[in-house]
C-alpha cells in the first residue's frame, strides 16, 4: 500500500518536472514562471522575460510552483 502511494507520488512529481521541461525548457519552477509570465505579458518577449526573471528570482521554489499552477488554472479558465 505505502509502496503504491510512493510510486504514485514519484510519478506525479516526475510528470510535473517533465512537463516543465517540455513546456518551458526549464526544470526550475521560478524560471518556468518567468517564462510563463513573459509569454502572457503585453511587452516584447525578450524584455518581458528579463523583467519577470528579476521579479521571480527572489522567491522560493514552492511559492513559484504555486504561482505557476495558479497561472495554468487562470489560462484554463479563460
Amino acid at each position: 500500500m505505502i509502496r503504491t502511494v510512493l510510486v504514485f507520488l514519484l510519478l506525479v512529481f516526475g510528470g510535473f518536472f517533465v512537463g516543465l521541461y517540455v513546456a518551458y525548457d526549464e526544470f526550475d519552477p521560478c524560471r518556468a514562471l518567468a517564462v510563463e509570465k513573459a509569454r502572457r505579458a503585453a511587452l516584447p518577449t525578450g524584455v518581458a522575460e528579463v523583467w519577470t526573471t528579476i521579479t521571480t528570482e527572489r522567491r522560493d521554489r514552492l511559492s513559484c510552483s504555486r504561482s505557476l499552477i495558479a497561472s495554468w488554472r487562470a489560462r484554463i479558465a479563460d
